[in-house]
């Protein structure tokens, strides 16, 4: 490859390597210069451009990534189309990545044109999640070159166990001052838990906190089912407390107390009758990320886990409620499959998704949703305005109130998705919301049930906006250069919301992706009011009756 500044009767076919600004459309980096091409720079008056110019043993970029992917990919992974010399890989099932490291390593350092970059090794991954990237820095490498990384490279570094179908109980000891609700919250939360990893928890049984009781639950049951997990009523502090012990008087065996992932410090691993019980640290009765989730996690794959294995887990054992940006990703064209020139590219696929689970603690016994509005209720009419902006794909995230609220999305031909965890903070509304997409979903917008000055107009506009071809992958509507909602995200980022915990909203993701935000002013403060008091409430009925 030859690669300068070459004057025009030297570039025909040549790749362009700088974007060139012209008197009408732009020409942009990496395009394969044409005879027309040609002629529009030299009628912009510019008579040399930089340029990269194939030879004949000369590989292009999309090809090399495609050959590259597809040697290294393995189980239960799925290439997409090369694209601007990368090609990303996605999970293509729910389950665990299982990374050949020092293969990965060996690639890597094969020619620093060819890049293999992936996820954290046996991470939680979901389908359709990306999982690892092959990126060609040129613009086109030698045939030779690739050719000899495909036969010295191994095959199958990257790969993904998928997780199986398991049941599971769950004991609960208690005490003089365990109360029912906190016992029927760590149902649910480890309900849901497990069910991220496809297992179900079929019984949820009781005892006393006492070794014998527990130990007679465990005789008469342990072993009936695929896993147990046993929540104390409180948390074991050495390997003779309550749980081992009766673990041990049941005729199980303690595999390892401890790990060094924190939260998570005191998980104890053991098993009975050759199936793993898992006495649980306190915080597995929250929904946040975990060090049981670790654990469940490569069991539910059919992996191993061994006394090494989770004392291995201290580099990246510090689990933060915001672990960062992931991979950095090219876009992926769209649409995938191929078309002749004169058939128009289907309109994108826009949902909206609602968020209309919260309890309105501020506005007292009133839930905000319901109050009067216009011809209806303040939700009914926010549901009215996406109808008239044209969204057909509308889904509601309910919560508190789920029958009441749920007639409301019935009568505006809305999906209603249940958030069992709602109270567990916004960001569960957000991934259940988000998980219940269908699979042909462009994007979506996202939208506060309480904002009822949200306009049909403000949403059209938010969609026209939406442009992957000029990068426009993130809109978000502004007023007088202030941010507000809703903000409309492309699918290709929809795996990042599992990141999201508590109150988090999609909002603390913006500052990942500044390239791909398009802010776009708006003539209306619509886009900040929202309803969270009765004063609120009040001022709005007054502002409306005044116009």
């Amino acid at each position: 490859m030859k690669f300068g500044e070459f004057p025009l009767s030297q570039v025909l076919g040549a790749i362009l390597v700088h974007s060139v600004r012209l008197s009408s459309r732009n020409l942009k980096k990496g395009r394969r210069l044409s005879e027309a091409d040609i002629k529009r720079l030299s009628d912009n008056d510019i008579p040399y451009v930089t340029a990269a110019i194939p030879g004949p043993d000369d590989m292009m970029e999309d090809e090399a990534a495609g050959h590259i992917s597809a040697h290294i990919s393995g189980d239960h992974i799925s290439c997409a189309e090369a694209f601007t010399g990368r090609v990303n890989l996605y999970a293509a099932e729910d389950g665990v990545v299982s990374i050949n490291e020092p293969g990965v390593n060996r690639l890597n350092h094969m020619d620093e044109a060819i890049t293999f970059a992936t996820i954290a090794q046996e991470a939680i991954v979901h389908k359709g999640q990306l999982v690892a990237t092959v990126k060609i820095i040129p613009f086109c490498v030698q045939a030779k070159t690739v050719k000899r990384i495909i036969t010295e490279a191994e095959q199958d570094l990257i790969a993904v166990s998928p997780f199986v179908s398991q049941k599971a109980v769950m004991i609960q000891t208690m005490l003089s001052g365990t109360t029912e609700k906190i016992l029927t919250k760590t149902k649910k939360v480890m309900t849901h838990r497990l069910n991220l990893f496809g297992m179900s928890l079929v019984d949820d049984l009781r005892c006393a906190h006492k070794e014998k009781s527990l130990a007679d639950f465990l005789k008469n049951r342990g072993g009936a089912h695929d896993i147990t997990l046993i929540m104390g009523a409180s948390a074991i502090t050495d390997r003779r407390d309550v749980i081992p012990a009766a673990i041990i008087r049941a005729g199980g065996e303690i595999i390892h107390y401890g790990m060094p992932v924190d939260p998570g410090n005191l998980m104890l691993l053991a098993k009975l009758h050759g199936k793993w019980v898992l006495g649980l640290p306190g915080c597995s009765r929250s929904p946040k990320l975990n060090g049981i989730d670790l654990i469940l996690s490569r069991i539910c794959a059919g992996l191993d886990v061994t006394r090494d294995q989770v004392m291995n887990m201290g580099v990246g054992g510090l689990l933060s409620e915001y672990p960062g940006r992931p991979q950095p990703r090219e876009k992926r064209p769209q649409p995938r499959e191929k078309r002749s020139k004169n058939m128009m590219k289907p309109a994108k696929k826009i949902a909206a998704l609602v968020l209309a689970a919260g309890q309105s603690k501020r506005m007292g016994r009133d839930n905000k949703l319901l109050l009067p509005y216009g011809q209806g209720t303040v939700l009914s009419h926010v549901l009215g305005q996406i109808n008239q902006a044209g969204i057909n794909d509308v889904y509601v995230i309910t919560g508190h109130e789920k029958e009441i609220v749920e007639q409301e999305v019935k009568k505006c031909s809305g999906v209603a998705i249940y958030n069992d965890l709602y109270e567990e903070g916004l960001s569960t509304s957000v991934k259940a919301g988000i998980g219940a997409l269908p699979k042909d979903i462009d994007a979506v917008m996202i939208i506060l049930g309480d904002m009822p000055n949200i306009s049909a107009d403000i949403l059209r506009k938010i969609m026209a906006a939406y442009n992957l071809a000029q990068g426009q992958s993130i809109i978000i509507p502004t007023h007088n250069g202030k941010r507000g909602n809703p903000i409309l995200w492309d699918a290709d980022f929809f795996g990042d919301f599992e990141r999201l915990e508590g109150d988090m909203g999609a909002k603390i993701l913006l500052n990942d992706y500044p390239e791909y935000i398009t802010e776009l002013e708006t003539l209306s403060d619509a886009i900040f009011l929202d309803i969270d008091t009765i004063e609120a409430y009040e001022d709005l009925k007054k502002r409306d009756s005044s116009r």
